[in-house]
């Protein structure tokens, strides 16, 4: 079997020698013309021959009706058969792209599906010689015989992305990195380790009516490393090949997607541009979707369009304000009901004006911040409301380095990226996407309980706020390095997916030694992936019991080692922005209140007035020990309070650290002790930057905080 691998070229002659009319095929290839369309070096070939190939039908019913021409007994007598072994042989492909042309093919007629072949593939692929390649075509992705499994072989001469693959550097390490040659993702593993190209494959998504992921994957040989590239798909053919005037007949396989376009009609060949071709690539590969992200909210805004940007009519540039009058936007002097701005480069960029970060919690402040993509104006509740449109990649560079410093470790910001692109994501498609606000919040007066708890759902007129309230995102303001940039672009399209589904990767800054469970804080739903852990490495037993008040007690009152509990200077520095450095002591902290302190402070965040208050008892507490039902006794009346947002919220002038804290009654009102800074759930940030430090990577940081998770490619 490896013989045949080691001599292609003999293989090649021996059937040509016996097969007039496959010979006749390969010596046409000679009179093939290429013209290449650009210096990324993509390319065209028009080959007349292969129009049997383009213009295959492969709708099921059409696949059946006809006979398997990859069969053995439907083949032409003259065609030799070379055993590849494991229930698999090699043929000449008889309508050749390559000066060498085979296909992989299985013995049995069963459906083209990588699951059973991408174990041959990596093989082979280790067994050819310099020179040769071996790829897979998708059911709906190029395959012509999407009925029969099959791979094919061929020689790597002159196929742009094989070049590009050869001219750079491999991965550093065995995982994944993204390359955009041609305007679209390219996933390249390095290594011939099955399970580590299965564990990626697997994590794609698979549309609706399929049985695997929409892909072309090839696999070489580089100096004895094998180096694989997955291409993801949406769909099999662009609009073009279809329509009835300016029709384009190009229908990609594996060899268009590598840069060589296969155009077998001279029309097409002599008529299209580089930037049809991309038009081509953009139809049928995913693409990453545009975000709306409310900003800003106020009676007027004042802003300045840094370039060049333009309503449709007319193009703006410089400073400007917008207002609010009676429901409408008064803009120049008109009221409209919206506006919507766009650059008229893509570098462009706009500024926005005593923009508020931090809402109601101790680091409020106003910033100048600016941002690019597209700027959108609308009404919302008698205000104005700036919105910024932008793809997900971008917004996602921002978000890594709003919530942390560009300066944090490289897996750290990786790990980053793949949770927001995951939250964010998944916020998208969320059931409780664009929902009725008054559904997931109890309300009963009358049983003297308020439980709430807020969520991106809160938002109708765009995707997520760009506070805490979703994620931070302050457009380029907090862009200062190409780290964040490198990060974002090495985990291009990654998410985290848990049983087949996209995962809502919630994160906290400091989780204070055991992370929370995602119904602690928010719908009453399990997840899997958002449960109690402990934030460290050292496997001390099972959990204690948080939930019994004693035990919380002596766990909240202690100073347990974990990942976050660091006070290494160096890392914080590195990780947390300024006014985040402004918060030392968010490990285990102390608030004190007298009694008419607290009483005012609750009796003005609520909007209750239960009297002076009397004390303070938890009733429900996560397994983390964060409380998510309070009872408040006051001198009036006695109130229960939940989840552990409204709880921090109607305590404390800004927001407490945290729900995990117990209460000391002293004579002059009440002492907090407390953990953890945030809500807990999901990854813990300081954790993570502690465990990027000590060398841990981003897939074991990610599934240290998530488990029962794996990495997916959402497009």
């Amino acid at each position: 079997m490896e013989d045949i691998f080691k001599h292609l070229d003999q293989c090649l002659k021996e059937q040509l020698a016996v097969w007039s009319t496959a010979k006749q095929a390969f010596s046409n290839l000679e009179q093939v013309q290429t013209r290449v369309l650009s210096s990324s070096g993509l390319a065209l070939q028009h080959n007349p021959a292969r129009i049997i190939s383009t213009t295959a039908k492969v709708a099921p019913a059409q696949t059946t009706a006809r006979p398997c021409f990859l069969c053995r007994e439907n083949r032409p007598v003259e065609q030799i058969s070379f055993d590849a072994g494991d229930g698999f042989e090699l043929l000449l492909n008889p309508y050749p792209i390559l000066r060498e042309h085979f296909c992989v093919v299985s013995r049995a007629h069963r459906p083209q599906k990588f699951q059973d072949c991408y174990e041959k593939m990596l093989q082979i692929a280790g067994q050819l010689e310099p020179g040769y390649m071996i790829f897979y075509n998708g059911p709906r992705s190029g395959a012509s015989a999407p009925d029969h499994l099959h791979m094919q072989i061929g020689r790597s001469e002159g196929i742009p992305l094989l070049d590009k693959l050869r001219e750079n550097e491999p991965p550093a390490k065995d995982e994944p990195i993204t390359i955009q040659p041609f305007g679209f993702p390219v996933i390249v593993i390095k290594g011939s380790d099955p399970s580590k190209l299965w564990d990626y494959i697997s994590g794609m998504t698979v549309y609706d009516g399929d049985y695997e992921p929409r892909m072309n994957v090839l696999s070489f040989n580089r100096d004895g490393q094998v180096i694989t590239a997955i291409i993801p798909r949406s769909k099999h053919r662009p609009d073009c090949y279809y329509a009835q005037e300016g029709k384009i007949l190009v229908s990609p396989g594996g060899i268009d997607m590598f840069g060589m376009v296969i155009t077998p009609r001279k029309e097409d060949f002599e008529s299209l541009t580089e930037k049809q071709v991309l038009d081509i690539y953009r139809q049928v590969t995913p693409q990453q979707p545009k975000i709306r992200v409310g900003v800003l909210a106020a009676k007027e805004i004042r802003f300045c369009l840094n370039d060049s940007y333009t309503d449709g009519r007319s193009s703006y540039e410089g400073e400007m304000s917008i207002s609010a009058v009676q429901g409408r936007l008064s803009w120049n002097g008109v009221l409209i009901d919206s506006l919507t701005l766009k650059p008229n480069d893509h570098s462009a960029t706009f500024t926005l004006h005593d923009v508020t970060i931090g809402i109601g919690f101790h680091w409020e402040r106003k910033e100048e911040q600016t941002f690019s993509g597209q700027l959108k104006f609308i009404v919302e509740d008698g205000l104005v409301r700036a919105i910024n449109i932008l793809p997900v990649e971008d917004y996602l560079t921002s978000v890594i380095s709003s919530e942390m410093k560009p300066t944090a470790s490289r897996e750290f910001l990786r790990a980053h990226a793949v949770i927001s692109r995951s939250w964010v994501l998944a916020q998208l498609r969320s059931p409780y996407h664009k929902a009725d606000t008054a559904k997931p919040i109890t309300n009963d007066h009358i049983l003297n309980r308020i439980i709430k708890w807020y969520d991106h759902d809160q938002h109708t007129l765009f995707d997520v706020c760009a506070d805490d309230h979703c994620q931070r995102y302050q457009g380029r303001t907090r862009i200062i390095s190409a780290a964040a940039q490198a990060a974002v672009k090495d985990t291009f399209g990654q998410t985290l997916v848990s049983e087949g589904h996209l995962c809502d990767a919630r994160f906290s800054k400091c989780c204070g030694g055991i992370t929370e469970q995602f119904e602690t804080c928010w719908q009453d739903e399990h997840k899997p992936y958002l449960v109690a852990l402990r934030d460290s490495s050292i496997n001390e037993g099972a959990l204690p019991d948080l939930t019994v008040e004693e035990n919380a007690r002596q766990w909240i009152l202690s100073d347990p080692k974990s990942f976050c509990n660091s006070a290494d200077g160096n890392i914080l520095s590195e990780s947390l922005n300024g006014y985040d450095l402004e918060t030392p002591d968010f490990y285990r902290w102390t608030v004190e209140y007298t009694t008419t302190q607290i009483s005012d402070i609750f009796r003005r965040k609520s909007g209750l007035d239960i009297g002076d208050i009397i004390d303070l008892r938890p009733i429900k507490r996560g397994p983390s020990g964060r409380i998510f039902e309070l009872e408040i006794e006051g001198t009036k009346s006695t109130v229960t309070i939940g989840k552990e947002l409204e709880i921090r919220r109607t305590l404390s002038e800004s927001h407490l650290f945290s729900s995990a804290f117990v209460i000391e009654k002293t004579q002059e009102g009440f002492i907090l002790k407390g953990a953890g800074w945030g809500h807990g759930v999901g990854l813990c940030q300081i954790g993570a930057a502690v465990m990027a430090a000590k060398g841990y990577t981003y897939r074991e940081i990610l599934q240290h905080y998530y488990p029962h998770t794996t990495l997916g490619s959402f497009y």
